[in-house]
């Protein structure tokens, strides 16, 4: 507002520091190992499928299972954060976790979460931050986001030689730049 200095002048702006951490080949058996030991069923599958997929946290989350095509072997989600409509591919391994996993009646969210007692509508899971916790620790990977399992999806997809222009379809990045990182 006019009169009011503004606060943050002569402050200097904070260096940006980009994140370039993924699981590594020798980390895996470990975190597999600390995945597969979470109690939740829907949090097991939930990291597991960031892992096999490279999706976005709030993509999978919301994951409907009329989402899910398993003829097509893909995870079609409707809204993303590029404001398209995205496939994505399903490996057989991701599939067999969607064929285990539970449906909850009523609900048609693939992770069901717990309804407000308020509210007779059913929802999603909304944190998974409390078993990613508890399988990174385990993992003793602990510098480990959830975000770099995503990272971890497009740095094994260039390891195995796939062109940047596919990775980044996969990841569904709008930018080239951002597959690059």
């Amino acid at each position: 507002p006019a009169g009011h200095p503004n606060p943050c002048k002569g402050v200097p702006k904070a260096k940006e520091h980009k994140r370039d951490r993924w699981v590594e080949p020798t980390e895996l058996p470990a975190l597999a190992k600390a995945i597969d030991a979470e109690a939740d069923p829907y949090a097991r599958a939930c990291l597991w499928l960031y892992l096999l997929t490279g999706c976005r946290k709030s993509e999978l989350l919301n994951a409907k299972w009329t989402d899910v095509n398993k003829a097509r072997s893909v995870l079609r989600l409707p809204d993303t954060k590029a404001g398209r409509p995205h496939e994505v591919p399903l490996v057989p391994a991701a599939l067999a976790i969607f064929d285990a996993l539970p449906r909850q009646e009523g609900n048609p969210f693939v992770f069901p979460g717990q309804r407000k007692a308020d509210s007779a509508e059913p929802t999603h899971l909304e944190r998974i931050r409390g078993p990613w916790d508890r399988a990174r620790t385990a993992a003793g990977v602990a510098d480990v986001r959830l975000h770099d399992l995503r990272r971890t999806v497009g740095s094994w997809l260039a390891t195995a030689g796939n062109s940047l222009h596919l990775i980044g379809k996969i990841l569904n990045h709008s930018n080239a730049s951002t597959t690059q990182v």
